[in-house]
């Protein structure tokens, strides 16, 4: 122990001397990703995310091998004013970021995305539960196959659930195949195991996202929103989407007339991922709400930065919009940060 100060100068010494060499190599990986652990509720309170890419710079020297290791988050969003209209001007000096209740002093990259291709899966619910809604719902999935997909550039896979969940079609632009396996569905079940359903589909259908990955990760969740006995919580259905960087839009088709308790649910999902919820009260409804989630899905500011803070597990992030209008914008609610072992 009487030795360590010395070894802390001495490793001050190297870093120094390695951030004035010109020899330094520079090498991108990614930290492994783990589908354990889950968005405590005091993290969901404080409610996106992305991944964070390392770029490490590595030399070495005799007996010594020394790694520094920066972070850089990437985090894509979109900006609505009061009457849902996405903004589509902001610069990076619009925009302030807030990681880990810390203030972000530099944003590295900013950029507008457009048209961007879709890989998607569609999460169908044909539980008991969802008796009255299923020909609407399964509507709801026909139209946007018909009129969203776009073959040449989308893949989407459909899964249907109840009290499990089972994949019917596997990942395809092609229209017609995705309406022949919706018309196949038979599967049904009394109860409704949403969370474990989502948990299942962002872990199953949603490989770890690559640096140089430009397709949005989409889940569309068509559902009530009742749970009846998940082994899986809330909170750990978001956490793996926000592990897979998945963002989450679900619909939910009912009278305006009815307050669905299943809406509240729905919304945590989808607002805590950067996606939306929409309602439809009935079919006529479809042609508005897919329109919408389209751009909403296709259309995204994208920036880059470096956190304050290296600390270990999940980082809750605040992306905040000058404006002289009042705005929302619809980010993922944080990311989990992994640091490198010693």
């Amino acid at each position: 122990m009487q030795n360590k100060p010395i070894v802390v100068a001495l490793l001050s010494v190297v870093l120094a001397a390695l951030s004035s060499s010109p020899s330094v190599a520079a090498k991108t990986t990614a930290p492994e990703d783990s589908p354990t652990g889950e968005l405590s509720e005091s993290d969901l309170a404080q409610v996106t995310a992305t991944g964070s890419s390392w770029t490490i710079a590595k030399a070495v020297l005799p007996d010594y091998t020394i790694r520094r290791t920066v972070p850089e988050v990437r985090i894509q969003f979109t900006v609505a004013d009061s009457r849902d209209r996405l903004l589509q001007s902001l610069s990076k000096e619009d925009v302030s970021i807030v990681d880990n209740r810390l203030s972000v002093q530099r944003i590295s990259s900013f950029s507008r995305q457009e048209d961007l291709p879709l890989q998607l899966s569609m999460l169908l619910d044909v539980s008991d539960s969802v008796e009255k809604t299923r020909v609407r719902e399964r509507l709801a999935a026909q139209y946007f196959f018909a009129n969203v997909l776009r073959p040449e550039t989308d893949r989407v896979t459909l899964l249907a659930f109840s009290n499990d969940v089972r994949v019917w079609q596997g990942s395809t632009g092609n229209r017609e195949e995705l309406s022949d396996a919706l018309s196949r569905i038979k599967q049904q079940g009394y109860a409704t195991y949403l969370y474990d359903s989502v948990f299942r589909a962002c872990l199953d259908q949603f490989p770890v996202s690559r640096d140089g990955d430009i397709a949005q990760r989409v889940l569309i969740v068509i559902s009530d929103g009742i749970d009846t006995g998940s082994l899986h919580s809330l909170s750990d259905a978001i956490s793996t989407a926000l592990r897979r960087e998945v963002q989450i839009f679900a619909v939910s088709v009912h009278s305006p007339r009815q307050n669905s308790t299943g809406d509240v649910v729905l919304q945590s999902l989808s607002e805590s991922t950067g996606g939306k919820l929409y309602v439809a009260n009935s079919e006529k409804d479809f042609s508005v709400i897919f329109a919408a989630m389209a751009q909403q899905m296709r259309t995204q500011y994208v920036l880059s930065y470096q956190p304050t803070e290296h600390t270990s597990g999940f980082h809750a992030v605040k992306i905040e919009v000058r404006s002289s209008d009042e705005v929302r914008v619809h980010s993922r609610v944080g990311y989990f940060f992994e640091a490198p072992k010693n």
